[in-house]
């Protein structure tokens, strides 16, 4: 007699699924690559620059001092490649991005 309440299979992955085991598609980012609002923790005050406040003007200005921040360790290094200039400049486009996705989250309406 066949139990239509269980169907057992010989594959082990679904059984794995139904337990809370792997599922498939891509990997989920952890919490450390989501953003802020989604339960990443807070960066410390001086790691990251901040948006001056949600004023677009203002955000634009400190996104813009950081992009000539950015093209002047370019020209300072005249084309060649310096791993600590560039470095540097990773730091400020980040920089940069945290300040843009901080306005962003101060302005977001969910």
């Amino acid at each position: 007699m066949i139990d239509s309440g269980h169907i057992e299979s010989g594959d082990s992955e679904s059984s794995s699924q139904q337990n809370g085991g792997p599922v498939p598609g891509p990997p989920r980012p952890g919490p450390h690559l989501m953003p802020r609002s989604a339960g990443a923790p807070a960066p410390d005050a001086g790691e990251v620059a901040q948006a001056p406040d949600t004023d677009p003007d203002a955000v634009t200005a400190a996104v813009s001092a950081l992009l000539v921040q950015v093209d002047e360790v370019r020209q300072a290094v005249d084309g060649t490649f310096d791993l600590s200039a560039l470095g540097r400049q990773t730091e400020l486009l980040e920089q940069a991005h945290d300040v843009l996705t901080t306005a962003l989250e101060d302005v977001d309406t969910r």
